[in-house]
């Protein structure tokens, strides 16, 4: 089995505070000194690179807060058989730096948006940067960090009703939209948030008629559908209604360097010991063998009440 995509958090910290990522009740965040250093991230793709690792998506809690970010996409992107380094990001740094980002090798973004009114916004995430999060979408655009894919988590109740505006705006912007199933985790109790992706098919196809499955290819588990005169592409990440687990390609590694095979089981591998301590490769080698026997085995997408938040494991 190869491993082609590597996800990267390099941090838990956030500027914003969304009510599907993060718990209601504080959870201590890292210390710095327990984060995984950029040359130790550096070596740990390195030595997944033998296992057909092409591809790295940086992400957090909001990989741009932590300093120094961009000079680790400029040296992953250096990195001989990595083809595409791309960033999870919620956008509200994008005006800022994605020129530094596109120099430095970056090749994508994806931004996560949940609403295209203002004051849901502030409700959804805490935080009052609607409008620096267009604007950062504009520029990206502007500096070519192309195709932008505005990520959509449709949450019942509080956003569904926005499904084919959020398709007008990517049409409108030059964008590709998706929208992903709410995925609760251990502490979110409400998991009446779950709204599922055949319902938004049926939403959109009711509007626009039927979608055209396409030939775009993000590389992750999105399916890509086209609708007839609309100008866009419109993506769907369907854990629970269409499960992805067959073929799935994916490892995961957290900020404080725990290895994740898949995103709905509570196990995890500390990697971070081993790159701190004696024979590395041949350690990393035989944690990595475990990661994929465990994916092996691993069928079906159900959580088994995981026990971190999303912003802890990378999202």
């Amino acid at each position: 089995m190869r491993i082609n995509y590597l996800r990267v958090s390099v941090t838990d910290r956030c500027n914003f505070n969304c009510i599907y990522c993060r718990p209601k009740e504080k959870v201590p965040l890292l210390p710095r000194e327990e984060l995984l250093s950029f040359e130790e991230i550096l070596r740990f793709i390195k030595f997944v690179l033998p296992w057909g690792l092409e591809r790295v998506r940086i992400t957090g809690g909001e990989p741009l807060v932590r300093k120094g970010v961009i000079e680790l996409i400029r040296m992953i992107a250096k990195i001989d058989k990595i083809k595409d380094v791309c960033l999870t990001t919620n956008g509200a740094f994008l005006e800022e730096f994605a020129l530094d980002l596109k120099k430095a090798g970056l090749k994508r973004v994806n931004v996560s948006l949940d609403t295209l009114k203002r004051e849901k916004f502030k409700i959804i995430t805490g935080s009052d940067s609607f409008l620096k999060v267009l604007k950062g979408i504009e520029v990206a655009r502007k500096v070519g960090l192309e195709p932008v894919k505005v990520n959509v988590v449709v949450l019942k109740g509080i956003n569904e009703e926005e499904i084919l505006d959020f398709v007008d705006f990517a049409a409108k912007n030059k964008l590709v939209v998706r929208f992903i199933e709410y995925m609760p985790f251990n502490g979110e109790k409400d998991k009446n948030f779950y709204f599922s992706n055949k319902t938004v098919k049926k939403v959109i196809e009711e509007k626009w008629g039927k979608l055209y499955p396409a030939s775009f290819s993000g590389g992750g588990p999105a399916s890509y559908f086209k609708i007839k005169n609309i100008p866009c592409l419109v993506g769907f990440i369907s854990p629970f209604s269409e499960p992805f687990c067959t073929g799935c390609s994916k490892l995961r590694l957290s900020a404080e360097g725990r290895l994740r095979p898949c995103l709905a089981s509570n196990y995890e591998i500390d990697v971070k010991e081993i790159l701190r301590g004696k024979n590395q490769e041949k350690e990393i080698n035989k944690v990595i063998n475990t990661a994929l026997e465990f994916k092996e085995k691993r069928s079906s997408f159900s959580f088994a009440n995981p026990n971190r938040f999303m912003f802890q494991i990378g999202g």
